[in-house]
């Protein structure tokens, strides 16, 4: 059976879209020094849905996936938001509602991701596994999302994508986001777990020496901290008299 077109958005969908992208987009530039990806560059087969997996450790994770999914790899992206209905600014992005307790409401969200992967397959589905904002010290929680039961749902054609996130300090005001990411595989196989552990481990043993090799390599640059771009070299000399 051939697919449907897939429908153009509307001039008012399409300026909620850019209002929504450059929100997150000041947020990102504000909050981090810089974004790096650590590893090979980030490439997805074309013509496939992914469902990209990761952990969930910052407040900023489904940014900074975001921007990598949608603004770096140009791919339409959702998200199955518990909180939705507190920031429903990020629909025009791919957010949609998933209520922790409203089981009929959670249905929704499924299928129209399911109808979206099948329409526009190069869709990525971002999900956070463990189902909670965890804290980063305590490692990798227990994934309370039955991923097998999601592939069932999900088209067979899906594949699925590893990706971890970590936050650290690189001698700036400002954190670093490292992002990294591992091959692809065809479904659910209960490895998954260990697939972003190995991923966190080899985020933790980056360095900053590594920045701008083929080993790392900035997504997003934020600018320069405000101690890089002040000189007070020449209010020496007046502090000088107080010393």
């Amino acid at each position: 059976m051939p697919r449907r077109p897939v429908p153009s958005p509307s001039r008012s969908a399409r300026l909620a879209h850019r209002f929504a992208a450059r929100l997150v987009l000041r947020d990102l530039r504000r909050r981090f020094r810089r974004v790096v990806w650590v590893g090979e560059p980030p490439a997805l087969p074309e013509g496939v849905p992914v469902v990209l997996y990761a952990n969930h450790h910052y407040f900023h994770d489904g940014y900074l996936l975001w921007y990598l999914a949608a603004r770096r790899l140009g791919r339409p992206f959702a998200l199955w938001m518990e909180a939705w209905d507190e920031a429903p600014l990020f629909a025009p992005l791919g957010a949609l509602p998933f209520p922790k307790e409203d089981a009929r409401r959670r249905a929704a969200p499924v299928r129209a991701t399911v109808r979206r992967m099948t329409r526009e397959p190069r869709t990525v589905l971002l999900l956070f596994p463990e189902g909670v904002l965890g804290v980063p010290d305590a490692g990798l929680a227990p994934f309370r999302a039955d991923l097998p039961r999601l592939a069932r749902l999900l088209p067979p054609e899906t594949r699925w994508w590893p990706v971890a996130v970590h936050v650290t300090w690189w001698s700036d005001e400002r954190p670093t986001a490292l992002l990294t990411g591992g091959p692809l595989h065809d479904e659910p196989d209960g490895d998954e777990p260990a697939r972003l552990r190995a991923l966190l481990d080899r985020l933790t043993a980056v360095r900053p020496v590594a920045l701008g090799t083929s080993h790392a390599y900035p997504l997003l640059d934020g600018g320069a901290d405000p101690h890089a771009r002040w000189n007070l070299t020449p209010l020496a000399p007046l502090f000088r008299r107080w010393l």
